[in-house]
C-alpha cells in the first residue's frame, strides 16, 4: 500500500521504517532492511530505525546501521524507544553520535522522559520524535 501511494513522487515523500531488535546485528540488519526496500519498491530509506533495545550489542547495530548508510541503502538512522542509560550507552559506541533521533512515547498522559531523557537529548542536540 505504501508503495502504490509513493510511486512516481519518492523524491517527495520522506520514508521511515524500523528494524526489530532480532533483526539488529550482523548479517540481519542488511537483510531486514533489503526486505523493508523491497516492500516498499524503493531504493533507499531516508531514515532507519532500531525499535527498541535488544539482545545485540549497540555497537553491532550501529556497524550495520553505518553499513547501510555507507552502501546508500538508508540516508540516516536512529533508534526507538531508548531510555536514558540506554542513549548514553548508544553514544559511547563507535559512530554512535550520529544517531539522528529517539522516537519515544510521549504526550500529556505520559511524561516521562522529562525528568532525564528530553534534557539529555536536548544536550547532544539530538531530536526527539513523539
Amino acid at each position: 500500500m505504501s508503495a502504490e501511494a509513493i510511486r512516481g513522487q519518492r523524491e517527495r515523500v520522506v520514508l521511515v521504517s524500523k528494524v526489530y531488535p532480532w533483526n539488529a546485528g550482523g548479517r540481519k540488519i542488511a537483510s531486514a532492511c533489503e526486505e523493508s526496500l523491497r516492500r516498499l519498491n524503493t531504493d533507499y530509506l531516508d531514515l532507519y530505525l532500531l525499535h527498541w533495545r535488544g539482545d545485540y550489542s549497540l555497537q553491532e547495530t550501529v556497524a550495520g546501521m553505518d553499513a547501510l548508510v555507507a552502501q546508500g541503502k538508508i540516508r540516516r538512522w536512529g533508534v526507538s524507544n531508548l531510555d536514558y542509560d540506554d542513549m548514553q550507552e548508544l553514544w559511547q559506541a563507535d559512530g554512535g553520535e550520529q544517531c539522528a533521533t529517539n522516537q519515544v512515547l510521549y504526550h500529556l498522559a505520559s511524561r516521562g522522559i522529562e525528568h532525564d531523557l528530553l534534557p539529555w537529548c536536548q544536550q547532544q542536540r539530538l531530536p526527539v520524535m513523539a
